[in-house]
């Protein structure tokens, strides 16, 4: 038996009363560090909680899925995932090999990052586009087509979730993100970005520490607000009951 887990965005406080006891009777657990990132302290918590087996499981883990689906055909398994259970695709594909195996999938849904940030902002979910990941860049790899996509939304007048990559169990820092869209900008010249083009940032989501900046580029390039996760918002026109939300439940202070 397979079960995909997400564990929503708080650890293990996030767990519904149903998780916490699928967690306790399973026999393996593996825990996803490689699609998202939790509070600190969450591998030690779940220590507690699981019974059986637990291990972290990152991303050549995950890619491949071979031990998760050869142990799930004789044990019950939970692969826990930060967020929702199935926002990232490769989390489908392990579910789909597991099928076809004839192994027993069991999903359990939780709160995700894209949702959730979003739905802070007070921007209409409807009036978002397709989501976006931005890439570590390197000398030899600058894909272009992050902005392209990014412009695709905003040509029809549909905000842009932008996810960021990561390193080290931490997301790109955001003034990264910012200034190579602007590297972007400077190839395509199609005039989305600037030092003044507003966005929304969102640090530490459902934490504690939570912020929601909405700012120019050049002040969040500038001051180089800290903190993780971190995924960036770029609008595009806002309505006026949405730029009512936003004041009220973001801050410019930077």
């Amino acid at each position: 038996m397979l079960n995909i887990m997400g564990l929503g965005l708080r650890g293990i406080k996030s767990l519904t009363v149903e998780e916490l006891e699928i967690l306790q009777k399973s026999d393996i657990v593996y825990f996803e560090t490689y699609t998202s990132v939790s509070p600190e302290a969450t591998f030690d918590s779940l220590k507690i909680v699981c019974k059986g087996t637990l291990a972290e499981a990152n991303r050549e883990f995950i890619e491949t899925g071979t031990e998760i689906l050869r142990e799930a055909k004789n044990k019950n398994v939970t692969l826990l995932v930060t967020g929702d259970a199935l926002s990232a695709t490769t989390h489908n594909e392990i579910r789909l090999e597991a099928e076809k195996l004839g192994i027993k999938v069991n999903v359990f849904e939780n709160a995700s990052i894209i949702t959730a940030f979003t739905s802070k902002t007070g921007l209409f979910n409807y009036r978002f586009g397709n989501i976006v990941s931005m890439p570590f860049v390197y000398e030899n790899f600058f894909p272009v087509s992050v902005y392209d996509k990014i412009y695709l939304n905003y040509s029809n007048n549909m905000h842009t979730l932008l996810l960021l990559d990561l390193a080290n169990g931490k997301t790109m820092p955001v003034y990264q993100a910012l200034l190579t869209l602007e590297g972007m900008e400077e190839k395509r010249k199609r005039g989305m970005i600037s030092d003044n083009t507003k966005v929304i940032v969102g640090i530490g989501i459902a934490s504690e520490n939570e912020k929601i900046i909405n700012s120019c580029i050049g002040n969040i390039i500038k001051t180089k607000p800290e903190g993780s996760p971190a995924s960036i918002i770029i609008p595009a026109s806002l309505n006026d009951k949405e730029m009512e939300f936003l004041n009220v439940f973001s801050s410019v202070e930077l």
